[in-house]
């Protein structure tokens, strides 16, 4: 007599076979890479260096994930992720110190603050820049799938975009408020920068399943308090919130995923606008991916 039963034929499956079935499709998982380029002003010039080592070590994107600064330079390497195109934009990012799109003059600043005025600059300098150089039309043209992230201004909540004109979408989401114009969207919203509320937005990256993340960071940091003028005080707060909503997001981040985040070290001050600084910050961005890959 059998201690048990014979299994209905064809229905009965070996638990062991059925984890080993689940193993090997895990393992087939298809790669998704997804480069994360954080917001930082100027300092968004280092992701150009961060981009050069990262390439020539064969580290390469599937997706490409960019808020404000890191969406110029995210929107370029999601058109074309070679080590060509990395010299193009760093060509680009030589070209701004030539000839700032920004204007960043103390004065100015403050009398614009008097004055009432939503934002220091026009933004035209700057849209003339991109509208010159932008590498696709719309977002949906470009060979990788980018994601691009600005604030709406009428709700405070981060908008993602897959598609759309570039220009004016490039231009929100470096809308900095109050050095930079908000921007109307094809939503009928005014949008600003979506830095100012996902600044390394590896939330919204992990909502697209990634099997391995590599972070982009170039955030500002804080000064200590015996180096602050009255511009880095004015920024204090607003850094403050978003350093916070960072810590929370990395909270989210699975601890077993496989991250490689690189970020250039050091303190700065004010608005960030000093495109004087731009080759030094390709080198210390060059650096910076070299360290994270030999710590990885």
């Amino acid at each position: 007599m059998r201690p048990y039963a014979d299994p209905p034929a064809g229905r009965y499956v070996d638990p062991v076979s059925k984890l080993t079935q689940i193993g090997r499709r895990l393992r087939r998982r298809p790669a998704n890479t997804i480069f994360v380029l954080s917001g930082g002003a100027v300092r968004g010039a280092a992701q150009v260096g961060m981009l050069r080592t990262l390439l020539r070590n064969g580290v390469v994107p599937d997706q490409v994930v960019g808020v404000s600064v890191g969406a110029l330079n995210g929107l370029h390497l999601a058109t074309d992720p070679t080590l060509r195109q990395v010299d193009n934009l760093e060509a680009l990012w030589l070209k701004v110190v030539e000839r700032e799109p920004i204007r960043g003059n103390v004065f100015r600043t403050m009398l614009s603050i008097v004055r009432g005025r939503p934002s220091f600059d026009t933004g035209d300098r700057l849209r003339e820049f991109i509208e010159e150089h932008v590498p696709v039309a719309d977002l949906a043209e470009t060979t990788l799938p980018f994601h691009l992230g600005t604030t709406n201004a009428s709700t405070g909540l981060v908008e993602w975009w897959r598609s759309g004109p570039a220009v004016d979408l490039l231009c929100a989401s470096a809308a900095v408020p109050g050095m930079l114009p908000a921007v109307e969207l094809a939503d009928g919203h005014h949008h600003l920068d979506g830095g100012v509320v996902s600044n390394i937005p590896v939330r919204y990256a992990m909502s697209l399943a990634p099997t391995r993340l590599v972070v982009l960071d170039v955030a500002s940091r804080f000064l200590p308090p015996e180096k602050h003028t009255a511009l880095s005080l004015m920024m204090v707060g607003f850094r403050a919130a978003t350093a916070e909503v960072t810590h929370q997001e990395w909270a989210d981040v699975p601890k077993g995923l496989d991250v490689l985040h690189v970020a250039v070290p050091g303190e700065d001050a004010g608005l960030d606008i000093d495109f004087d600084e731009v080759p030094e910050l390709i080198e210390k961005g060059e650096a910076a991916a070299e360290t994270a890959l030999t710590a990885n």
